[in-house]
């Protein structure tokens, strides 16, 4: 589970700060999958469980990256000191699927609108300078069907990978469907058809690896 599911990609020396959900906080999450792609490279991450991209999720504020992007901007800032960051990249939007957000599901992409803005006129040269990628997330598993928390998700994060790629192309954002990743199979991949296992997460961050080395 805590392994690298391939080869080394490259050994270009990228800088790469990322953000994102539950998915990105595991020891074999997709930002250490880009560290094993990517060796020489250096990954900043700053993903927590829970995070939406612009709701108040679980009653903590902490959890909505538009109340919280100021602050992980400076911090990126502050880790990186004087060295640029080459990409940006998110992955968010499964929580903002939750059954509890689906009469709200055009403030999501308001929301990603003006978390890329946030991002892309950031006080910090070393962060506005870099190349955004947005993920669009992974689908739900079958595990989630049913279930109080997540009913009709798996609607909702289809709809998000059309318009999250609209948005991209609008703000001038490099655009990976997570929703169709080639090889990622949510049902063998994934415990609870949320979660990607280190095979998943490999599988995930192969199209975002290859957009960055090209």
């Amino acid at each position: 589970m805590l392994h690298a599911q391939g080869p080394a990609l490259s050994d270009k020396p990228l800088n790469i700060f990322t953000l994102g959900d539950s998915n990105g906080t595991f020891a074999w999450s997709w930002p250490h999958q880009i560290e094993y792609a990517l060796p020489k490279a250096q990954v900043f991450n700053i993903s927590k469980s829970g995070r939406t991209i612009g709701f108040v999720n679980l009653n903590d504020t902490t959890l909505n990256s538009l109340m919280v992007i100021d602050e992980n901007l400076k911090k990126a800032a502050e880790h990186t000191k004087d060295r640029p960051y080459d990409f940006v990249v998110m992955e968010l939007g499964t929580n903002d699927c939750k059954k509890i957000f689906a009469d709200k599901q055009e403030e999501v992409i308001a929301n990603l609108e003006k978390l890329i803005n946030k991002i892309k006129h950031s006080s910090y040269p070393v962060i506005s300078r870099a190349k955004i990628i947005i993920i669009a997330p992974p689908p739900y598993g079958s595990k989630t069907i049913g279930t109080e928390k997540y009913d009709g998700g798996a609607k909702r994060v289809e709809a998000l990978s059309i318009a999250f790629e609209k948005i991209a192309k609008k703000t001038g954002c490099i655009f990976v469907n997570g929703f169709k990743t080639p090889g990622l199979d949510m049902e063998t991949m994934s415990p609870d058809g949320l979660h990607m296992d280190a095979a998943g997460s490999r599988k995930l961050i192969e199209p975002i690896v290859a957009k960055m080395i090209r």
